[in-house]
């Protein structure tokens, strides 16, 4: 719409030059021709160059443009140092397995897990499909509430478990259950790993939740 609009500009300039050029020194009308098209060569030159000018987060059909699942590892990673356990990556069937989430819920998922079992430090970042948001969601809730039942013998894993936190950002559904190491303030009892790990969850989410929105 706005091409053809420059372009009944261009042809009314160029008519008004016609009109003019009996008035003084005139144009040939060949060159009048040339002017305008010239002028409008200009014109798609300088919206060509304005669409390449980057806009925050946005790519140059305006959709926003979302870091990799990686890359939100990595800020979380970045923010929590060695207080970050997770390092084996969960495959699509392990995610399945223990979560119930499946291939047609997602555009891609990023879950990592301690090696040893009776550790459970654990991320999980689903980009879900938009209409399977709420079914990861439940799958999630479901899957903090069993690690929560498996560890009530497991004080300081039961402490993380009730600490974890599950986060919906867009079409991202992220589960952070960190804390690391909560010897130190083991001996302080339940609800004190529970604040202690909970702080690291909360980190998490923030950096995740910078990252997507902004």
């Amino acid at each position: 719409m706005v091409t053809k609009m420059r372009k009944i500009i261009v042809t009314v300039m160029i008519s008004g030059m016609l009109l003019l050029s009996g008035c003084g020194d005139s144009l040939p009308e060949d060159e009048l021709v040339e002017n305008g098209q010239a002028f409008e060569m200009q014109q798609a030159s300088d919206d060509m160059q304005a669409s390449n000018f980057p806009f925050g987060s946005k790519n140059t059909q305006g959709r926003k443009v979302f870091p990799t699942l990686n890359d939100l590892k990595g800020d979380v990673k970045e923010l929590l140092g060695d207080r970050y356990w997770p390092e084996v990556d969960l495959s699509k069937e392990e995610l399945a397995q223990i979560t119930g989430i499946t291939e047609d819920m997602y555009v891609d998922f990023l879950a990592q897990k301690q090696v040893q079992d009776s550790h459970i430090d654990t991320m999980i970042i689903v980009h879900a499909k938009e209409a399977y948001v709420g079914a990861v969601e439940k799958a999630l809730e479901d899957y903090r509430n069993r690690i929560i039942e498996e560890n009530q013998d497991y004080p300081q894993n039961l402490g993380k478990a009730e600490a974890s936190r599950m986060e919906t950002i867009d079409d991202y559904v992220c589960f952070v259950q960190l804390g690391a190491d909560t010897t130190a303030v083991a001996d302080q009892g339940k609800d004190a790993i529970i604040n202690y790990c909970l702080e690291e969850n909360e980190r998490a989410i923030y950096v995740l939740e910078k990252a997507i929105l902004e």
